[in-house]
């Protein structure tokens, strides 16, 4: 028996993801089968595609680090329960595939009126803004500033800072501002070209990275703190350094977070939190674009072009 996947065959354009045929997955001890429903496609993939992401960045890999499905096959000493069960789960790649192996204690239940899609495009992205919100101890009051607002990172931590009591500024990357973003919770919507060099904040939480780094840092208040959390705009620029250094005596905090820092288990319960909160209806995953298996270049060309409003999914 076989599935269909998508590998990367070399480094390259997305013209190098081919759907291909695999072993059908078994379950071994400790693990279950997922059948996939939604595959989330995030930069995290962009970078592994191109040889950039040494975890991921095997020549004939298959990228996707997060899905949603049904348990359809349990192996030894799982609880037999979490057969027919809705779940997600973060993967250490292979998740662009009809069936995925996982590990059990990576699992976390999708509630009922939550969909797989909706899933994904909450998953990886909510729970790195939510541990990256919950690091710089965002509360009640905070001026709090979202570099990449429109993204799928920037949407989750719109939403989880302004329902933390935040007063949030959105910052997106190119063309007018979108009013949307005001629905999820942002109190100011800006281009970055116009976010005004005398503003300050008490929190960036950036996801875009790139040569302005330092001078975001900049616009932090005293004891403020600044977040990196993705690189969509590449890696910073090594003068960032410089700027903690003039601005020694603010006492900033920088923090850099992957989420492949912490292994499955432990944000499986923080994964819960987020799901029952869209569950209730107190927190919305977008989703921009659907695409099958087979369409994963175009899925990869959509977010490497950027201007997304929202998450691209993969359906088998």
């Amino acid at each position: 028996m076989t599935v269909k996947a998508v590998v990367a065959g070399s480094f390259g354009g997305p013209e190098v993801l081919a759907l291909v045929d695999a072993p059908d997955p078994v379950a071994g001890a400790g693990e279950v089968v997922v059948t996939v429903e939604a595959s989330g496609v995030g930069y995290v993939d962009i970078m592994a595609r191109r040889g950039e992401y040494g975890p991921l960045s095997v020549p004939g890999f298959t990228p996707g680090v997060e899905i949603a499905g049904v348990v359809t096959e349990v192996g030894e000493g799982v609880d037999g329960g979490w057969l027919g069960r809705r779940v997600f789960s973060q993967v250490q790649g292979g998740g662009y595939a009809q069936k995925v192996l996982v590990g059990a204690d990576s699992l976390a239940t999708v509630p009922e009126g939550v969909g797989a899609g909706e899933a994904v495009a909450i998953g990886v992205n909510g729970l790195v803004a939510r541990i990256g919100l919950e690091r710089a101890g965002v509360g009640r009051g905070d001026s709090v500033v979202v570099r990449g607002a429109r993204g799928g990172i920037g949407l989750m931590a719109v939403q989880q800072a302004a329902a933390l009591g935040a007063e949030v500024t959105a910052v997106v990357s190119r063309g007018r501002p979108d009013d949307r973003l005001e629905e999820f919770g942002a109190s100011r919507v800006v281009p970055s070209a116009e976010a005004g060099a005398s503003a300050e904040y008490d929190v960036v939480l950036d996801t875009v990275g790139g040569a302005e780094v330092g001078a975001w840092v900049s616009r932090l208040r005293p004891n403020g703190r600044f977040v990196l959390c993705g690189a969509a705009g590449g890696a910073p620029d090594t003068a960032f350094g410089e700027a903690l250094l003039e601005n020694y005596h603010k006492s900033p905090t920088f923090i850099a977070f992957s989420l492949g820092s912490l292994p499955g288990p432990a944000i499986v319960p923080q994964a819960q939190v987020l799901f029952e909160a869209a569950a209730a209806g107190r927190l919305r995953g977008v989703v921009q674009e659907v695409l099958p298996l087979a369409q994963a270049h175009q899925a990869h060309r959509l977010v490497e072009g950027g201007g997304l409003f929202g998450k691209v999914v993969l359906t088998p």
